[in-house]
């Protein structure tokens, strides 16, 4: 899980990954459900997706 979630999370900040939708990325690291990524990326690292995706 943590690996998946370090992988979406250096996805997001990718130049190619900032013009992915967050549930694509998401689902390109094996998560099947937007909501349940959203909730363990903000278990792990405070924030959601759509947050640190905007503090770059």
């Amino acid at each position: 899980m943590e690996q998946w979630l370090e992988g979406a999370r250096s996805t997001l900040a990718s130049p190619v990954g900032r013009t992915r939708t967050i549930g694509s990325v998401a689902r390109a690291w094996g998560f099947t459900d937007a909501s349940h990524f959203t909730r363990r990326f903000k278990e792990a690292y405070g924030v959601t997706p759509k947050e640190w995706r905007r503090a770059l």
